[in-house]
């Protein structure tokens, strides 16, 4: 199935030739998507008023004074300071103001923000009409990401949301009370131990489902993802608003996901710091002005796309039999399987509606080049023929979204297309004079000595760093494609090259799809007839491709050996890292102790650093250092009672005989695994552009 991107128009291309302060102070009577009458629409002071008046906040109220032997007053008057830091304001004077300086900031930033602007259309259309509650479920990539979201409701006269941030930036002095102005409601980090603070939070987001005529925004995803790939959802929000459905407050919910690509996020060399465990700079006002930086050069940031997916109502599973049972007693809970598969049906759509750009294939068959032939140059006409292929693989067997759209002219020119995308790219990837292509050299020793506390892992050599920021940059643009063709990568991995029995390679993918729900974020098996469709559906792709070949009872690896080893290499570092994180639990000093996340990120990034430089097989990619990887399996390993949590929340014990049957299963598939000659340290020592050359350009 072929999806194009023909719908998408350039926001910016209007705003180019329009006066920025005409534009910003434009008359408007922007479009309210949630239709109430005036009298239950609240302002700020009404919503505080009204919050503090509940009975059920009451109620808390009294039991945290006698819990904690303090007054009423005392408590009412730290209930209204928290819905003062919480509460928003609307002000369109602000957002008028700030939409100048930001035209202005991404005009110079940007070559193209592109939006699909016939599903804005169509959302006016339906808001028009119905008098159901509207939430905004962007994709989180960056910090940019409500800044442009609100930029475009405004753009076209609506409404700015009601925006959940972070209290990270509350704190910040100034930028928080203007952010607070467009629409930004503010939520502490954790908060679940504070009964005031979680009642207070729960009645405040009930109160603006229902009385605020804007719609509500929040990133499902809980915080960016560094690694640019979906993140597992977090469910407590979500939940939250959910609950306001089950209590029939509005007749529905209609939750938009939004996907947003970036050609080039602006802190894509911080994530890869920071996937690495080096610790993010502090939000701060005075940060913010410092990265003023990012303007210096015109235009180098490339493209955005916003692709505005179709709305998925709430109605359909919080059903009116839910609501009965609310209503029959208060007490009755929403189950938690509503909440996960509404969590998921806005992830999958993310995924679904995902546009990838030239970079990300480019990042995909340079990753592929440095592992399998790193000594041989990777031209432009080789990279040309591999990129139409591949792009061709990925719109007609895979069902991705891929922009720009294959044309079917002879003239069309891959080349240019190529040369185009790396524009914004030319401090990782470029060309050099010989039409090879060359990564750079990104990492920097810092002049300020890094506070070891601070660091999430262990603290990596220079060596290992040299090499380590650049390659995890570059992944960073591999991995969106992964949600395109991850289930076909680990398929090609539960296949050695003898062949396998076909019940033996679905029992593997079964054991891989469990290990990697929580990493690439599939949808939680409901039975084994699912999972096997799932395989077969991959499977017949890879067979049509003479990826793999069946004979008789056995799948073997087919005579297209080029797609089979660029999916088996794109999986191996995951699995590698799976692998050896529960090979490194199981000994004796690791499976006596109690650990929590720090012990186990520094241990494990050790043991990879020490493969890395040694040269072993296993866990060869620069990727498997990487925390979040970490983060996500031990999620599962958790969730599968290999981990067990040990006194307090982040404490855990390992379950001996449960990690001794894994490791089994997983040694049966990991040591047939092909892992490239090369290490790859010294492969991609070759691929670096000379230092005399970087000298020779300055």
């Amino acid at each position: 199935m072929q999806r194009n991107t023909a719908d998408f128009v350039d926001l910016l291309a209007e705003r180019r030739k329009d006066c920025d302060i005409a534009w910003a102070i434009r008359p408007m009577n922007p479009l309210l998507p949630h239709k109430l009458p005036p009298e239950l629409r609240y302002n700020r002071e009404q919503t505080i008023q009204y919050i503090l008046s509940n009975g059920r906040i009451c109620a808390t109220i009294n039991r945290v004074a006698a819990t904690l032997n303090v007054s009423i007053k005392d408590v009412e008057k730290r209930a209204r300071a928290i819905l003062n830091e919480m509460a928003n304001k609307e002000d369109l004077m602000t957002v008028r103001f700030l939409s100048m300086f930001i035209t202005k900031t991404i005009k110079r930033m940007y070559t193209r923000i592109y939006v699909n602007e016939c599903k804005i259309f169509s959302l006016k259309h339906e808001m028009q009409l119905s008098q159901v509650q509207y939430v905004y479920v962007p994709t989180h990539r960056s910090y940019f990401d409500f800044i442009l979201m609100s930029y475009i409701l405004f753009s076209y006269d609506m409404a700015l949301p009601n925006i959940a941030g972070g209290i990270d930036f509350y704190k910040m002095r100034i930028i928080g009370e203007l952010l607070r102005k467009t629409g930004a409601f503010y939520m502490r980090r954790s908060f679940s131990n504070d009964l005031l603070y979680k009642e207070i939070f729960r009645c405040y987001i009930n109160t603006i489902i229902s009385h605020s005529g804007r719609a509500i925004e929040f990133f499902i995803e809980g915080t960016r993802s560094r690694s640019q790939k979906s993140l597992a959802p977090k469910y407590g929000l979500l939940s939250v608003i959910l609950d306001s459905l089950l209590d029939s407050d509005v007749p529905d919910i209609q939750f938009v996901p939004i996907s947003i690509s970036y050609e080039r996020p602006p802190e894509e060399l911080l994530f890869a710091y920071e996937l690495l465990g080096i610790p993010k700079p502090k939000e701060t006002t005075s940060g913010l002005f410092r990265s003023r930086s990012m303007l210096d050069k015109p235009l180098a940031y490339g493209r955005i796309f916003f692709n505005i997916c179709e709305p998925i109502s709430a109605r359909s599973y919080v059903n009116m039999s839910l609501r009965k049972a609310r209503v029959l007693s208060p007490c009755f809970k929403l189950p938690s399987s509503i909440s996960e598969t509404m969590a998921h049906l806005i992830t999958d759509s993310h995924k679904k509606n995902t546009v990838l750009m030239p970079i990300n294939i480019i990042a995909l068959l340079f990753n592929e080049w440095i592992l399998t032939r790193p000594r041989e140059p990777y031209t432009l006409d080789l990279l040309a023929t591999d990129y139409r292929w591949f792009k061709n693989f990925l719109v007609n067997r895979m069902g991705a979204l891929v922009y720009p759209e294959i044309k079917t002219s002879e003239n069309d020119d891959v080349k240019q297309e190529i040369l185009m995308s790396l524009r914004p790219h030319e401090e990782l990837i470029v060309f050099d004079a010989s039409n090879t292509l060359r990564l750079k050299q990104r990492h920097k020793t810092s002049r300020h000595p890094i506070n070891m506390n601070l660091v999430q892992g262990h603290f990596l050599s220079e060596q290992t760093m040299s090499v380590a920021v650049s390659a995890m940059n570059l992944t960073i643009y591999l991995n969106s494609v992964l949600d395109s063709i991850m289930k076909a990568a680990l398929i090609t991995v539960t296949i050695e090259e003898r062949g396998i029995p076909t019940g033996e390679a679905l029992k593997r993918y079964e054991l891989l799809r469990m290990l990697f729900s929580t990493e690439f974020v599939f949808r939680p098996s409901t039975s084994t007839d699912m999972v096997e469709t799932e395989w077969r559906e991959c499977l017949d792709i890879l067979l049509s491709e003479n990826c793999l070949r069946v004979q008789g009872n056995k799948i073997s690896p087919g005579e297209n050996a080029k797609l089979f080893s660029i999916l088996h290499n794109v999986a191996l570092p995951f699995v590698d890292v799976v692998y050896t994180l529960c090979t490194l639990l199981e000994r004796d000093e690791i499976i006596s102790s109690v650990l929590d996340d720090k012990k186990i990120f520094a241990e494990m990034q050790k043991e990879v650093e020490k493969l890395i430089l040694a040269g072993d097989n296993c866990c060869q990619h620069p990727y498997c250092l990487t925390l979040d990887l970490y983060r996500s399996t031990l999620s599962t390993l958790l969730s599968q009672g290999i981990l067990e949590r040990y006194l307090f929340r982040d404490m855990y014990r390992v379950n001996e005989n449960r990690l001794a049957d894994l490791i089994s299963a997983l040694r049966d598939l990991h040591q047939p695994l092909r892992h490239p000659a090369v290490r790859y340290i010294d492969a991609l020592s070759s691929i670096f552009l000379p230092s005399v050359e970087i000298q020779a350009k300055l």
